[in-house]
């Protein structure tokens, strides 16, 4: 029979008792057991979602501050079954019956934004929680329904396996007419997006969980790419008792560094004279694809050995330089260019140090600039950086970077982003360096609470740089020693692929004539790490497979740990994983 904790204060204890009485066919104990048996079944799922409708957690439930939050809305959906969509060209996973919670937390500043938060309770509950994280400067509701980051089209949305799942906008909501970047003159909004938000979605979703289960999560765990994955981070180094598993994809980690490097190479630098590399992408390809592809043992248009590469490609970019020093055209770079070129591979440095000691930003790696939406679209836009801060086409990187800067740093949204120089804001670059950048490479609490963690870099990535994470994976190491790191910490380049991929498809532009596999399931092996002992492989099979059931593969490759790569053994297709294997550089 479930009991109820006598500590609780009364309206908690009516509550939780509804919540039992009303929905649990399982036994086993005390709601705060750290053991029950699974799936644990909801046996009145419809009057046991009503039930949680206006419900409230008080501040003191949340680990970091706020005014208390309440579930604005309980929705129970019915189950839905995997169908092809409207086309007949993919398979759409469906989602089994679950409790839909929308719940807002109150800010402490009353002119700060409320946090909307989701949480999904699903009727039969594996007893874990997953947490999703979101993407660029959040704004938007991640709804936690999602399929795992990356995971292939054949594997069931994390709900469908039974996790409660839950995510956030960060504490503020995007407005038509308004810049993304905004909420960041009020202060909660930004420690909220910095990393509070996340902390206090963990914490109401714990509590309502276990209201409505009468158990807490036997497992927590939290997956996210890019901002999503600097999240992950954060949530490591900040709140390492909350999580026993995370999944960080191209984390924007090193999120100060990233910033400025951004506004630099993608405004201050390209608006030099003659700088703008419009119309140099696809030259920029053929040069370092002609230089590296074949350095793994194939010419198979993916640049694979990225380490033997920098020194060659470099070579043959200097190569192309126009002889006036002046853009004479698709064939050749100008001076300028090239400068911006090199600059955007040797990254950014700073005259002071910012949080944990960081005084560099990486830069880009080499391979896979003209594949679409990559360069194309970071790093060089359709019109110069001169247009303007908010110009339509302008760069990406310099798009998120200008924003940082005038919002985050200048406070000024009419501060111009080309004249910025770190140095002339050093306190307030540090304080928001402090709030945003998850750099700290002693995890040594999080491993000692029993967490792991898994890192995966995508090598062509150029919305931000992928030797940041190897980088601090390099920086934990360092600190902690090979032997500790090994037990917890995991990290992975998939070779080829641009920011967060999920693969390249087959007849891309610029990639193999069978695409570029880039989806691997990270959900199951760190679930296999954290409850089985299973210690992650040495390589994963990517994959690139139909979209419609039954998902027949299309290609495959490897990805292999850090710091190996994939090289062809000399037999066998390009388009087979067992035709590599993974070598040291």
């Amino acid at each position: 029979m479930q009991t109820l904790p006598s500590a609780l204060p009364a309206q908690r204890q009516t509550l939780a008792a509804l919540a039992i009485a009303a929905t649990l066919t399982a036994c086993g104990g005390s709601d705060d057991d750290d053991s029950f048996a699974t799936p644990l079944v909801v046996a009145s799922p419809a009057s046991a979602c009503a039930a949680m409708a206006g419900q409230s957690v008080q501040a003191g439930s949340i680990g970091e501050p706020t005014t208390g939050a309440t579930v604005k809305s309980a929705t129970l959906k019915a189950a839905v079954a995997d169908a092809p969509n409207a086309g007949g060209t993919a398979t759409v996973l469906g989602t089994p019956e679950y409790c839909e919670l929308l719940i807002e937390i109150k800010p402490v500043d009353p002119a700060a934004p409320l946090i909307n938060t989701q949480l999904n309770l699903p009727s039969s509950w594996n007893g874990k929680k997953l947490q999703f994280g979101g993407s660029g400067y959040n704004g938007s509701l991640v709804t936690g329904l999602d399929a795992s980051r990356n995971a292939p089209p054949d594997v069931p949305r994390p709900i469908t396996r039974g996790y409660m799942t839950t995510g956030t906008d960060s504490g503020h909501q995007n407005q038509a007419g308004v810049e993304a970047y905004a909420f960041a003159l009020n202060q909660e909004a930004l420690v909220n997006f910095a990393y509070a938000a996340y902390k206090k979605t963990h914490d109401v979703a714990v509590e309502l969980g276990q209201r409505y289960y009468g158990k807490r999560p036997l497992r927590s765990y939290y997956m996210g790419g890019s901002e999503g994955g600097r999240e992950a981070m954060v949530m490591a180094q900040r709140y390492p008792a909350d999580y026993d598993g995370i999944v960080s994809i191209d984390p924007v980690m090193n999120w100060t560094g990233l910033q400025t490097f951004g506004n630099w190479i993608g405004g201050i630098r390209q608006s030099a004279p003659g700088a703008w590399l419009g119309g140099k992408t696809q030259l920029v390809h053929d040069t370092v694809t002609a230089a590296c592809d074949s350095l793994d043992g194939i010419a198979d248009g993916v640049v694979s050995h990225y380490a033997a590469c920098k020194p060659v490609a470099e070579a043959a970019l200097a190569a192309k330089a126009c002889a006036s020093g002046t853009d004479e055209g698709a064939s050749c770079f100008s001076t300028a260019q090239l400068a911006v070129i090199a600059s955007a591979h040797a990254g950014y440095q700073f005259s002071f140090p910012v949080a944990n000691g960081m005084q560099a930003y990486a830069g880009f790696a080499f391979g896979g600039e003209g594949l679409a939406g990559n360069w194309s679209n970071w790093l060089v836009g359709t019109a110069p950086p001169t247009d303007g801060p908010t110009a339509n086409g302008i760069n990406q990187v310099y798009r998120y970077g200008n924003g940082y800067v005038r919002y985050f740093i200048a406070q000024n949204a009419a501060f111009d982003p080309l004249t910025y120089e770190p140095a002339n804001f050093r306190e307030r670059v540090l304080q928001v360096s402090q709030w945003m950048d998850a750099t700290n490479p002693d995890l040594s609490a999080f491993r000692a609470r029993g967490g792991k963690l898994i890192l995966r870099e995508d090598m062509s990535d150029t919305a931000q740089s992928p030797l940041t994470g190897l980088n601090y994976f390099d920086a934990v190491v360092a600190r902690m020693g090979a032997g500790q790191v090994g037990e917890f910490f995991a990290a992975y380049a998939a070779t080829g692929l641009p920011h967060t991929s999920g693969g390249v498809a087959a007849g891309a532009a610029n990639a193999p004539s069978y695409g570029i596999p880039g989806r691997v399931d990270l959900l199951s092996v760190v679930e296999d790490w954290v409850e089985k002992g299973v210690k992650p492989a040495t390589q994963y099979t990517l994959s690139n497979r139909n979209a419609l059931a039954p998902f027949a593969e299309i290609a495959s490759k490897p990805m292999c740990q850090y710091p190996l790569y994939p090289r062809y053994t000399g037999t066998g297709s390009g388009a087979a994983a067992a035709s590599f294997s993974c070598v040291a550089h």
